[in-house]
């Protein structure tokens, strides 16, 4: 059932997330337009850019749709999200690929952060899919949607304040972890929050996602530091030992 707070708690949530994102990817595009960049945007970076806008633009007016009780309106315009879902993963990985291979000539060790956008897409793609799947039921679908938009508003976080925590703590796994996911735990925190003032319980999506997501953040730290990963994302990304 529908809570009294339930809108106030996605408005909080787009809003943090549109802030983040501004002030996460301020420095690269300002670099961008001032000719400051490391190199040239590809036409699939300039891409991924309009596509993830348009996931944050998508998914503020859905929200709205649904506080306004136009939620006939908010299906029609879903089907628009379930091809923006498709091409997030597809675009960001591209450019990471991009970017990888760009860095990879001064600084062969870049390629163990490759398991982060690794993450980050298929985390949005596993609950944007189950969005799709379980969109009759509003209360699965709204919590997939926050997970999905979870895992790519991970990165501006990461741009935010992730340097300033990594310097805190210090460098290493800690401070990657810190680095790199302290933005995802936020979220999740949030989430785990709203239910249990909302609800009383966490939903059975919210128990199951904790129950994956809290493991994998160790498992992508291991694979960063571990010796055997990066010929390993070399050979995906194509870039020679």
């Amino acid at each position: 059932a529908r809570h009294p707070l339930d809108s106030w708690f996605w408005a909080l949530f787009i809003a943090t997330s549109w802030l983040v994102v501004l002030i996460g990817f301020a420095p690269p595009v300002e670099a961008r337009f001032t000719g400051k960049a490391d190199y040239p945007a590809p036409p699939i970076l300039v891409l991924h850019v309009f596509v993830y806008t348009g996931w944050m633009v998508l998914l503020t007016t859905q929200a709205a749709l649904v506080a306004a009780r136009r939620v006939d309106w908010h299906r029609q315009l879903g089907l628009l999200g379930a091809g923006l879902a498709v091409l997030v993963p597809i675009t960001g990985m591209a450019s990471e690929v991009v970017s990888q291979r760009f860095y990879a000539v001064t600084d062969p060790e870049n390629v163990r952060f490759f398991i982060i956008p690794v993450m980050m897409a298929a985390g949005f793609a596993l609950f944007a899919a189950l969005a799709v799947v379980g969109r009759r039921d509003s209360g699965f679908h709204k919590r997939a949607i926050y997970l999905a938009t979870a895992f790519i508003v991970t990165g501006p976080y990461a741009r935010t304040w992730g340097g300033t925590l990594e310097a805190l703590v210090g460098g290493g796994p800690v401070g990657s972890a810190a680095h790199w996911l302290s933005g995802l735990n936020l979220m999740l925190a949030g989430l785990v929050g709203y239910d249990l003032a909302t609800r009383g319980q966490l939903h059975p999506l919210v128990k199951r996602a904790l129950i994956g997501i809290i493991p994998l953040q160790f498992a992508v730290i291991w694979i960063w530091y571990s010796d055997w990963w990066p010929p390993i994302a070399r050979a995906v990304l194509g870039i020679a030992a």
